[in-house]
């Protein structure tokens, strides 16, 4: 894999659940891979009407040089943009790269 592929800039995150200070808990999302190299690109978009509402779904691949630990319930973090990883593949099984399917989320809550 050539470093100039890799022009974008990620986040990797995972939830964890805080107190809430009053006996519950909230979840939140911190960094587990900060400012990782990474190469984004988006593969489809559809929409499709819900209960009266337009719904917009877009799918892309992001690419990384592999990292141990990363799991499907985690997230990717670009720039303002927030993306489950749907599902991860490590090409030739040789741990060289890692590339993620991930489904672009509104408002990263």
């Amino acid at each position: 894999m050539r470093a100039g592929e890799l022009r974008h800039v990620i986040d990797i995150q995972d939830s964890v659940n805080s107190a809430d200070g009053q006996g519950g808990w909230t979840q939140v999302w911190s960094n587990v891979y900060s400012n990782v190299r990474a190469a984004v690109w988006p593969l489809r978009a559809t929409e499709r009407l819900e209960s009266m509402k337009l719904e917009l779904s877009t799918t892309h691949k992001i690419r990384i040089r592999y990292r141990e630990g990363i799991k499907a319930d985690m997230r990717v973090k670009f720039g303002t943009r927030y993306f489950n990883i749907q599902s991860i593949i490590v090409p030739d099984e040789r741990r060289i790269m890692c590339e993620m399917l991930c489904e672009e989320i509104d408002g990263g809550s």
